[in-house]
């Protein structure tokens, strides 16, 4: 992906999940729509006066019924956030506080609250036109039937609306969505690749170790995206090799080091603030370019629901089952590795990549330590790895699913010995070789 592109998909990142943006495009269609009946009106009258069945008051009765409207669109609105608010408290409680974000990105909420808010925007720039009365021979019949009409839709999408805020509270509706969040965001940094990046693991040259410059962070937060075009670009106009010690979802403080620059002579001042400025840094993490990101949501999700307050292990099985379908394709698939060579196959620039270890961990780890003593949960976690283990291909991975089993062992010593917990976890470990 090209610096500029990196740098656009973590701006959409970081806009998509407000609710100001696609509201504020409907509001405009919306005053668009209703300027544009209006100048239909004043220039086909004739074929207008035709429609027996359009409003037939005066502009006086209209002027009251739009004031009732408005008002009654207002107050509608505001109970909908007021009520939206209630339901995403009571369920970013149980769900996670990053269920609001999933909520708030959801194209569908969006255009809800669209419709809200242009319809009052409508029906007040209609109220605006009908304010002088000496413009109009007699009143803009189909303008003023359009907002009447539009104000009785309000009610269906009123209705629609609770049902969407009423289903986004749910458990597995919320998995399903970050489940989707996830496949998309592993599909797209997978299939990333470029002619110049390379799977294979590089080391520094041992000439150079001894001639470098370090670099450090000029800011505090988390790592959002960083921009190897960018940096390889550097790399091969200054004769350097870069090595990146930090990746996208890494938290860093002002004077960290991140990185290293070789050799010296050629690492100068004004590179390294070069360097610095193709790392994006902001307050929240994002899925740019974190693969471990979406999957880290999951997780919480199951480990709220296993907390003791909720205690809720269907949803935490639902959660496993997700994870099951991630790991299988993630575990089997080439992660990025940022590694880059110039077109002499020279060694350019090392990043600091996600390892399948890193992914397991993130998505198994805190499961199955907040479900230790649940013989169900870690059965399910058997099951999947066994299932897992089945097709995998990658070595490292199948390292990292039994580092996973032989905690799971060591649970069922601590808090099964003697149970009869305990053989029945470990007839489902001998089933699958484990």
């Amino acid at each position: 992906m090209k610096s500029w592109a990196s740098k656009l998909y973590n701006i959409w990142e970081l806009t998509r999940s407000s609710l100001f943006y696609v509201p504020v495009i409907i509001s405009f269609m919306f005053i668009g729509g209703i300027l544009l009946v209006f100048w239909l009106e004043l220039t086909y009258t004739e074929y207008v006066e035709k429609l027996k069945f359009l409003y037939a008051g005066s502009i006086e009765d209209a002027k009251t019924i739009l004031q009732t409207i408005l008002s009654a669109l207002i107050t509608m609105t505001t109970l909908v956030i007021s009520i939206t608010m209630v339901v995403l408290s009571l369920s970013a409680s149980q769900l996670g506080p990053r269920l609001i974000k999933i909520f708030m990105s959801s194209r569908r909420t969006q255009i809800y609250i669209g419709i809200f808010f242009g319809s009052i925007a409508l029906t007040l720039t209609l109220l605006i036109l009908l304010h002088d009365q000496s413009t109009f021979e007699q009143p803009p019949k189909l303008t003023i039937s359009s907002c009447f009409v539009l104000a009785f839709i309000n009610l269906f999408v009123l209705l629609g609306y609770v049902n969407h805020v009423a289903r986004s509270g749910i458990a597995d509706t919320t998995i399903e969505r970050v489940t989707k969040e996830l496949e998309n965001s592993l599909a797209r940094l997978c299939d990333n690749t470029n002619s110049q990046q390379h799977s294979e693991a590089s080391s520094i040259p041992s000439e150079l170790t001894q001639h470098k410059r370090d670099i450090y962070s000029a800011s505090s937060g988390y790592i959002q995206n960083i921009q190897y075009p960018a940096l390889l670009e550097i790399a091969n106009q200054n004769d350097l090799l870069i090595n990146m010690e930090c990746r996208a979802g890494d938290y860093t403080f002002s004077g960290q080091k991140i990185g290293t620059l070789f050799p010296k002579n050629h690492a100068h001042a004004d590179i390294e603030i070069k360097v610095v400025e193709c790392i994006d840094i902001g307050a929240n993490k994002t899925g740019a370019q974190d693969i471990e990101y979406s999957i880290r949501h999951l997780a919480e999700i199951g480990l709220r629901a296993l907390s003791p307050g909720i205690n809720d292990n269907f949803t935490a099985m639902t959660v496993l089952d997700k994870l099951s379908g991630i790991l299988s394709a993630a575990l089997d698939t080439d992660l990025p590795q940022h590694i880059y060579h110039d077109e002499d196959n020279k060694l350019r620039l090392i990043g600091k990549s996600v390892t399948k270890s890193d992914i397991v961990h993130s998505a198994l780890s805190q499961i199955r330590d907040a479900g230790k003593t649940k013989p169900d949960i870690l059965h399910h976690i058997i099951v999947i790895i066994g299932q897992i283990s089945l097709t995998l291909k990658s070595q490292d991975a199948q390292i990292a699913l039994n580092q996973q089993v032989e905690l799971i062992k060591q649970h069922i010593h601590e808090y099964f010995h003697g149970k009869e917990e305990e053989t029945y976890l470990l007839k489902a470990i001998e089933k699958y070789s484990l």
